[in-house]
């Protein structure tokens, strides 16, 4: 298990890495757009209808390219108030371990949905770019598909530190748990 733990990480390190570059250049590139649709629209009364599909198109890619990091470190909305007295129990790792059992299975019902979804899409176009649609839609399995590695790496790290507990470094709830804890 710690030889798949540990290609896991390595993948999930690179992935998280390069989205997170990727969604640092879409929202750049955002800024840059809506810029540009501002200053057409209210200096020269003229705007573009283009610029608001392209930066709410961007926004959703940005979104779903930084969701991995953020399942990853446990950015996640916690409640510290009901985590906090639990913290160092074995029902708190159980806990978390059943509900990053339940977010791997529900992850993994997205790709197989989001993927049809991106399917049946295949066909139309947006209204304003006129690209189809199948471009838009994409990043919705690949976004699921990357988030689903990195839960089952945190399922596994979760599930070791059952057995032996401070194992593995992971962070459940916004907090860290495992070998630094």
């Amino acid at each position: 298990m710690d030889a798949f733990i540990q290609v896991l990480e390595r993948i999930n390190t690179v992935v998280t890495r390069v989205c997170g570059y990727a969604a640092g250049a879409l929202l750049a590139s955002m800024l840059a757009v809506v810029v540009v649709h501002v200053f057409f629209r209210y200096a020269l009364n003229s705007g573009f209808a283009w610029t608001e599909e392209l930066s709410r198109t961007m926004m959703v890619w940005m979104g779903f390219l930084y969701f991995p990091t953020a399942h990853r470190k446990a950015l996640n909305v916690s409640l510290d108030l009901f985590v906090a007295p639990i913290e160092k129990s074995a029902v708190y790792r159980w806990i978390g371990l059943v509900i990053e059992l339940a977010i791997f299975l529900l992850l993994c019902g997205a790709v197989y949905y989001s993927y049809n979804l991106t399917m049946g899409a295949a066909r139309s176009e947006t209204l304003a770019l006129r690209i189809p649609l199948i471009y838009v839609y994409a990043i919705m399995p690949v976004g699921f598909t990357l988030v689903a590695l990195c839960s089952l790496e945190r399922l596994l790290r979760i599930a070791g530190n059952l057995a032996r507990p401070g194992r593995y470094e992971v962070h459940v709830f916004g907090s860290s748990t495992g070998a630094g804890a």
